[in-house]
């Protein structure tokens, strides 16, 4: 994991791809959003969450648990992984939580089909307010075909399925403004749907972490610059055996 502190004080910002190995543009993101300099607050960054699912391409690791069905709310996680993933969060104990995923179907209401160009959100008005800006920003200027234009939704209700989701545990246990962000894995080429991923957490940070003169869209997508790292107080595992 990473973490870069800018030297003005502002929110900790928590960034998560791999969470799912098969889900390449979300943790190709995570892994560029990890080199950005911010102005403001702490950015801090899982790529590889699950890096035995990502060295594997596969959903899950070797176990074939899904790492993003073991965070109940209100109690402890379920695997050795999921506990010492949510050891980081609860030490950083971040104001903004983004999870980066990818689907096979586009979302268009309900799950069933597929979940993909979809902002899902924790549900606050600013929270709501903030995904749908980010949407409409986007589909304006990096998405040319309306079928793949991002929509938003609020997570699934505590009782309804799925369950177990880090985005929904952050939101619930810890009031963290928390956006689970799903792009289509089948038809984009991958630099576009990392660009999305990218460009959306551009929009859901931009006045937490930079400041109005600071070139948010650079910070984007140069990953050459080197950030001001520290060590992870918890070290992810590789694997949850």
């Amino acid at each position: 994991m990473y973490q870069t502190a800018a030297t003005a004080d502002g929110p900790t910002v928590l960034v998560v791809g791999g969470m799912h190995g098969n889900e390449v543009a979300g943790y190709e993101a995570a892994g560029r959003i990890a080199e950005w300099q911010i102005d403001a607050g702490t950015l801090v960054t899982i790529p590889y969450v699950n890096a035995e699912a990502v060295e594997q391409q596969t959903r899950t690791g070797s176990d074939g648990v899904d790492l993003n069905r073991q965070f109940p709310e209100g109690e402890e996680p379920t695997t050795e992984l999921a506990r010492e993933v949510w050891n980081v969060v609860t030490h950083y104990d971040p104001d903004v939580v983004i999870d980066l995923h990818e689907s096979i179907g586009i979302y268009a209401g309900g799950p069933v089909d597929g979940v993909g160009q979809a902002i899902f959100h924790s549900d606050s008005t600013e929270t709501t307010d903030d995904a749908k800006q980010a949407a409409d920003t986007v589909n304006q200027n990096h998405v040319d075909e309306p079928a793949l234009e991002f929509t938003t939704d609020t997570f699934a209700k505590p009782e309804n399925e799925p369950s177990g989701l880090l985005v929904h545990k952050a939101a619930r246990d810890l009031d963290a403004q928390s956006f689970l962000i799903e792009t289509l894995s089948r038809g984009p080429a991958l630099e576009t749907r990392i660009n999305w991923h990218t460009q959306l957490v551009t929009n859901l940070t931009e006045e937490e972490l930079f400041t109005a003169e600071s070139e948010t869209d650079d910070s984007a997508s140069d990953s050459s610059d080197t950030p001001d790292e520290e060590p992870a107080i918890e070290q992810c595992r590789e694997d949850a055996s």
